[in-house]
């Protein structure tokens, strides 16, 4: 692999907190008297068309600054789960088509070409996909002594601690990239949808050809997994819903909420109960057959539900909760849902099984822990 460096615009490293403060999930457009990464983009408009003006504005003003010298970039994420450090910088979309970097999962197409109506629109890359890969000691060493010194930004958000360091030393650029040459199989951990936004957008414009990335060692990643959500049994009664479980699962009832504790266990919450249910199918041959998100789709979603279409069909819903006993009850007595499905989480190990057959994971099969911040580093298109 290789990471281009780019001149990232970013905020002044005192103003990074207030700056990336505001995400996507806590974003209110009520509130206008903020200059931060949400009123540059303005996600409520769905007009990125106006965002290089704001973005023109922010310069002139030093709300932003562009970096004099290309330079690569060095996060690290410290939460309570551990730490997950990498570099950022600019990967070729060449690595999508020879195989260096191999998605995990099925990706929407819609979504895609909203993703790259963005890049279009805009001519920016926000957020890094992040990019996973087996370590190795040269490169955990690179990483240990960058640890060592001062970071170019310090701040909290969220119970996590943000560290960014800029490297704009040739030589120092070098070193990494001659480590990083010795990858040559990677896998996207998180951000499926952007990295196949920026593949269709450089068919479209050959020159934008990279995308921004953030390259971290697999065994420093934290896998959970988003719980499957219903809205309706396709008109079946719940009790006959729970019968029809027994053909490959055994269904026992719960006192109280258990979180699975193998990869052939799952937790239901439905009609004010939980159940425990462990796949009994001995015929699972395949690795991802053997997956519990691919099991809930073969066995409950599609034969049960009727439920076809996991990315567009809109009675399935994917939510990553935090305390799954509560927020799947709770969501399910409010009626919002018939009945929720927490799986155990799946291993990179598996992934990667799955992933040597040529064969793909469902939708929101892992969620990733920890993540950049959209915004920290912007790379501009028109600057490549």
């Amino acid at each position: 692999m290789h990471l281009s460096p780019f001149q990232a615009i970013r905020p002044k490293p005192q103003n990074m907190k207030m700056w990336l403060n505001r995400q996507i999930d806590n974003y209110d457009p009520k509130i206008h008297d903020i200059n931060d990464f949400m009123s540059l983009i303005k996600p409520d408009t769905n007009n990125s068309s106006h965002i290089r003006k704001r973005l023109d504005t922010y310069l002139r003003n030093a709300v932003l600054k562009k970096d004099p010298e290309p330079s690569l970039y060095f996060l690290q994420i410290e939460t309570t789960l551990g730490a997950l450090t990498g570099f950022i910088g600019c990967a070729h979309t060449d690595y999508l088509i020879n195989g260096t970097v191999k998605p995990h999962e099925h990706v929407e197409k819609n979504r895609v070409m909203r993703f790259k109506k963005f890049l279009q629109d805009s001519k920016l890359n926000t957020e890094p996909v992040v990019i996973c890969h087996k370590d190795n000691n040269q490169l955990s060493e690179v990483r240990s002594q960058i640890l060592h010194t001062m970071p170019m930004a310090e701040f909290d958000r969220n119970e996590a601690t943000y560290k960014l360091w800029r490297i704009d030393h040739p030589i120092m650029i070098k070193r990494v990239n001659k480590l990083l040459q010795d990858i040559d199989c990677a896998y996207i951990a998180d951000g499926h949808h952007r990295c196949f936004s920026s593949l269709v957008y450089a068919k479209e414009k050959a020159s934008k050809n990279h995308f921004l990335a953030y390259i971290v060692p697999e065994n420093q990643l934290k896998i959970s997994s988003f719980c499957r959500m219903f809205t309706d049994l396709n008109e079946m009664r719940a009790d006959h819903f729970l019968a029809a479980l027994y053909t490959h699962f055994t269904v026992d009832r719960i006192d109280k909420y258990a979180a699975p504790t193998k990869a052939n266990e799952f937790t239901l919450y439905i009609w004010g109960s939980w159940y425990r249910l462990r796949h009994t199918d001995r015929n699972s041959s395949t690795a991802l057959e053997r997956i519990p998100s691919q099991i809930i789709y073969d066995k409950i979603a599609k034969p049960l539900l009727n439920i076809r279409d996991l990315q567009r069909d809109k009675r399935i819903q994917y939510h990553h909760y935090n305390n799954p006993m509560t927020e799947i009850k709770n969501a399910v007595d409010r009626k919002e849902f018939v009945f929720g499905i927490q799986h155990y989480d799946i291993s990179f190990e598996d992934i990667k099984t799955v992933i040597s057959t040529s064969k793909l994971l469902p939708p929101k099969s892992t969620h990733i822990e920890p993540k950049p911040l959209n915004g920290m580093l912007i790379f501009d298109f028109l600057s490549q």
